[in-house]
């Protein structure tokens, strides 16, 4: 597999993100300031998660920017959409600034869509010899997939997020990639106010795509068509052409994306901790110190640490030993040593790494454990780019005893979640003594972070 582009569709993912948090209690994501913040939260959280699980090699970041050609030629492209709310409008603001100071490229052009951005931008990095995936939540972008695109959409179940190939769209959609545009130009988009061809629906649809392949052909075979579509296709043909340019996505923007710039080492994640300090992102905050080889200090709120005592904030430079050791876990030998350790132990913090944040559909991905200060373990299990790791099973059977040992306290964050990951892969952990999300919960209630 070539070396790959994430592209990412801010507003998609900023939407999907803002309204399933405030789907569940989001009126609680907002600083003391009273600045709301569940859209901000939802976008750099998923973007976290992207960047530990899947490891891009390349990362950008697109959005609109206002009116494009579209509204143009059609004043009432997206007229149904309804407006964006007004608390996520300023948030969109800060997502661009998080991205700015991360040193992400933020891609965006005057008059195009940021479909039309990401378009482009796929069709450049495929020249210059990379794969790319295009993270988004509008289908329309499905269009775009071929041997070296990959679109990743949200599936049906919470959390549950697929990557679609050539393949993929067919079985989706009954359709391939290449009549997506087509089938839009005659069934319409009511979602984004698309008129089609009056009176011709899906089925139709794809009954002349599947007949004839696209629109043009249908046209040139129109005599051919049955009668009760060929009229409404000839009533409806200028409809048909004006909905072909609404619906196809550009490749040809001229933009600058510079790929020595979009290289996820180059992300800066230090720059962002005043900010998220700002915005009250403790956990984020913590996910930092894994993203970008760094230590940082606890908050100053009387956050609390599970071995006692703070320790001062400060990186890790050239030659300097690093304040906290990680041990991956990847071979046997080492899991044979952390089992023997694990039997000496009278408190043990757990962590799970998942593919999805519903319990139920999610696949495990690792497993992070820690009973000493300044040291941890990691186990990968489900990581795509690793070339070692155990089995599953192996290293269940290894860590069940000790999880399920009552005479050791089990501590960690939202320990209902980890506990029924690890109870779906046959560990029943008990028992579970301190859980630091209700920790904080308690020490300030407003807080959903």
């Amino acid at each position: 597999m070539p070396e790959t582009l994430y592209l990412i569709d801010g507003h998609a993912l900023a939407y999907r993100m803002y309204f399933a948090l405030m789907g569940v209690g989001g009126d609680g994501f907002t600083t003391r300031s009273g600045e709301p913040t569940a859209g901000t939260y939802g976008f750099v959280s998923a973007l976290f998660r992207l960047l530990e699980n899947d490891r891009p090699q390349y990362l950008a970041v697109a959005f609109d920017v206002g009116k494009t050609f579209r509204d143009d030629i059609f004043p009432e492209y997206k007229a149904t959409r309804e407006k964006m709310p007004d608390d996520l409008r300023e948030q969109i603001e800060r997502i661009r600034e998080i991205i700015d100071i991360m040193n992400i490229p933020r891609l965006e052009v005057e008059g195009f869509e940021a479909d039309d951005v990401l378009g482009s931008a796929a069709r450049y990095a495929v020249k210059e010899g990379l794969g790319v995936k295009i993270i988004t939540g509008d289908r329309d972008l499905l269009q775009l997939v071929d041997d070296r695109v990959w679109v990743n959409l949200p599936g049906k179940r919470s959390g549950e997020t697929i990557d679609y190939d050539a393949k993929g769209v067919f079985e989706y959609w009954g359709i391939r990639p290449d009549q997506v545009v087509d089938y839009k130009s005659l069934a319409g988009d009511s979602s984004d106010n698309i008129p089609g061809v009056p009176g011709v629906g899906d089925k139709t649809a794809k009954t002349l795509l599947e007949s004839y392949g696209h629109l043009d052909d249908i046209y040139e075979h129109i005599d051919e068509v049955a009668t009760r579509f060929r009229n409404k296709l000839i009533e409806g043909r200028e409809s048909a052409y004006l909905s072909y340019e609404l619906a196809k996505i550009k490749t040809d923007v001229a933009l600058s994306i510079d790929l020595e710039k979009a290289r996820t080492d180059k992300i800066d994640y230090q720059g962002v901790v005043e900010l998220f300090k700002e915005l009250e992102f403790k956990s984020l905050l913590a996910k930092i110190e894994q993203l970008g080889n760094t230590v940082t200090q606890p908050a100053a709120s009387g956050q609390l640490s599970l071995f006692g005592e703070n320790r001062s904030s400060d990186r890790i430079g050239e030659g300097q030993a690093p304040l906290f050791e990680t041990v991956i876990v990847d071979t046997a030998d080492k899991l044979r040593e952390l089992v023997n350790d694990l039997k000496k132990v009278k408190r043990l913090s757990f962590d799970t790494e998942t593919s999805s944040t519903d319990p139920i559909a999610a696949d495990i991905v690792g497993v992070s454990l820690a009973f000493e200060k300044n040291k941890g373990y990691y186990i990968p299990l489900g990581h795509n780019q690793r070339h070692t790791q155990l089995g599953i099973e192996q290293v269940m059977d290894a860590l069940r005893p000790a999880l399920t040992d009552e005479n050791i306290e089990k501590v960690g964050h939202n320990l209902k979640y980890d506990y029924l990951i690890l109870h779906r892969n046959g560990a029943n952990v008990q028992p579970l003594s301190f859980d630091t999300m209700i920790a904080q919960w308690l020490i300030d209630p407003t807080s959903h972070q």
